[in-house]
């Protein structure tokens, strides 16, 4: 099959120039000067041709007086009438309310543009036989075609780039023939697969369903034409636009937090439908810096690299978290907007933040990954009943790593179940409180998810060993600190402005 032989039929059958080159399996660049293409390809350019237009370009272009017909395979989705319409509905959308530099089409098509892309199948085969496949289509698929053509002219227009993740422009599409084609799609179904019909007591049609079953090595040409005209025919309507919906990127924002407040929960703490604490680092966090990237606070997801208890304090770096922000309104931060944000949180006097930075989805993994392998740097004060002895200290000082087999406390069973767990403790090392000879501080490198209040007192024998059985009397915890997490992300930045 010669390429200007496949050309001239799909001329003779109604089809766009744009969609010539999709039966020519015409990739990227190739959709931007459509006549070069087709020259390129061994076909003659029809000089009177008036389909679409002569090229999908980006420049703007003179509106034509005299109405062209709409093409039988796309339905006029790659003509520029479609091209403007489109524009002008993003444009006047919340298009604007959105700082985001990164957008992607979604466009919902209906079912007819399917059908019209089976019939021409069927007719190719039909005139030249063998040469096209009854498995893999013949054609670029709309969908491709969508990303290779609409999305980089539209891109163009708004002078955005092109990003899976970007701005989701969510796009309606459908057609005046649409129910009734469908309608006949139902009968269709039964008599092309009368077994699984016996079994259903509803064929459910899909965009879906015509993807999987229906190409012809499954379903029999004429089968297919008791119902739809092979080749499709001509129709004067177009495609015609029905909504346009805008949805935000998900954006996510890392940094790492210090406590400094021993009255200060990790996420809101509600009991029975009441507040226990006025404030939360969740909370104070969210609000400081949730307002730059969306309007909605309460959608915006919390994430941390483990957590403390309401009464520890998380000093040194401070412990890496993550706010995923769905239907974000901004994609972006600059340095002067975090290092505020900075501020504004260290203000609160319970919470601190620094390298405040926007990060990729995908390194969301960093926060979970791994998580129990992770070291953890915990400083803690202890209190005897009998003032410290030279043994005491001598059985403290633990540089050589053992293991633990830790019941889940008690003082956390109501949201977590009972387990008995392994955990490494990497090194304990102690000395005796200055100011009192009662009390030890003791710094310990444990593995991460090791319950420390617990590591101390043992809980009644939850815990084995611990330091209450190692030194063989009581040993109570009176405060703990967080000095280190072993885990080197986000990535160090000074947001703060340079002093010159």
């Amino acid at each position: 099959m010669k390429n200007q032989d496949l050309v001239d039929y799909l001329r003779s059958c109604g089809v766009c120039e744009i969609c010539q080159l999709r039966y020519l399996k015409a990739r990227g660049s190739e959709y931007k000067d459509i006549r070069e293409t087709l020259r390129r390809l061994d076909v003659k350019v029809n000089e009177n041709e008036e389909n679409v237009g002569d090229t999908v370009s980006t420049e703007d272009q003179p509106t034509k007086k005299a109405r062209v017909s709409t093409c039988s395979t796309c339905l006029g989705l790659f003509s520029e009438d479609f091209q403007r319409d489109l524009l002008q509905g993003i444009l006047a959308s919340d298009f604007a309310k959105y700082d985001c530099q990164k957008i992607v089409l979604a466009i919902s098509l209906p079912m007819i543009l399917q059908l019209r892309q089976l019939a021409m199948w069927f007719a190719l085969q039909k005139r030249f036989g063998a040469s096209v496949d009854g498995i893999n289509p013949p054609d670029v698929p709309i969908k491709e075609a969508v990303k290779l053509i609409l999305h980089p002219i539209i891109c163009d227009k708004l002078d955005k780039e092109y990003d899976a993740n970007g701005l989701m422009i969510n796009i309606d599409v459908t057609h005046s023939l649409e129910a009734g084609e469908v309608e006949k799609l139902v009968s269709l179904n039964r008599e092309a697969f009368p077994a699984k019909a016996a079994h259903q007591k509803r064929i459910e049609i899909s965009r879906g369903l015509l993807e999987k079953q229906y190409q012809p090595a499954k379903v029999k040409a004429e089968t297919f034409e008791k119902y739809y005209q092979i080749p499709c025919a001509s129709v004067e309507e177009p495609l015609k636009l029905v909504s346009i919906d805008l949805q935000g990127p998900l954006v996510c924002v890392a940094g790492r937090y210090r406590k400094l407040s021993r009255e200060l929960s990790h996420t809101p703490w509600i009991l029975n439908g009441q507040r226990l604490m006025e404030d939360s680092i969740e909370e104070i966090i969210i609000r400081n810096v949730g307002p730059h990237f969306a309007e909605k606070l309460e959608k915006i997801n919390f994430m941390s690299s483990g957590r403390e208890d309401v009464d520890v304090r998380c000093l040194g770096k401070g412990r890496p978290f993550v706010l995923e922000i769905p239907n974000a309104i901004r994609s972006s931060l600059t340095t002067e907007q975090a290092y505020e944000m900075e501020q504004a949180v260290d203000k609160s006097g319970k919470v601190s933040i620094l390298n405040l930075q926007v990060v990729a989805r995908e390194e969301l993994t960093h926060i979970k990954t791994g998580e129990e392998q992770k070291k953890k740097f915990y400083r803690a004060l202890c209190a005897l009943k009998e003032p410290v002895t030279v043994d005491i200290l001598q059985k403290l000082q633990i540089p050589e790593s053992f293991d633990i087999q830790q019941k889940t406390p008690i003082r956390v069973l109501h949201r977590r179940p009972l387990h008995t767990r392994p955990r490494t403790i990497y090194s304990v090392k102690a000395k005796v409180h200055r100011g009192n000879p009662q009390a030890l501080i003791i710094d310990i490198v444990t593995q991460a998810g090791t319950y420390i209040k617990e590591l101390v007192h043992g809980e009644f024998g939850r815990t084995t060993p611990s330091f209450a059985s190692i030194i063989g009397q009581p040993i109570d915890i009176q405060a703990l600190d967080v000095v280190g997490i072993d885990l080197d992300w986000p990535p160090k930045v000074n947001n703060a402005p340079s002093v010159e």
